[in-house]
């Protein structure tokens, strides 16, 4: 009879993470996987709830609304000198 040992870190690529819904609806997403998605705290997740019920959550970067708004503007202005170059 031959024994196979596993290393831990392979261990954790097979057997899944549990995660449990308190009371207030919060859940804690264990340090390997946030390690394993590189999410910090205070990162911002959307959450997606697939067709089969499957919930999908989407790491996302926060932007500045005066510094998106400014980009917005400069997108207007160079749609505007397009058209006006076509004109």
């Amino acid at each position: 009879m031959r024994t196979q040992i596993t290393n831990i870190s392979e261990c954790e690529a097979i057997l899944p993470d549990y995660l449990q819904v308190r009371s207030n609806g919060q859940i804690t997403l264990p340090a390997p996987i946030r390690r394993k998605a590189k999410i910090a705290e205070g990162d911002l997740l959307e959450a997606f709830v697939e067709p089969d019920g499957t919930i999908r959550l989407v790491p996302k970067l926060t932007l500045d609304r005066a510094l998106a708004e400014k980009y917005q503007l400069d997108d207007i202005a160079w749609v505007k000198k397009q058209m006006d170059k076509e004109a």
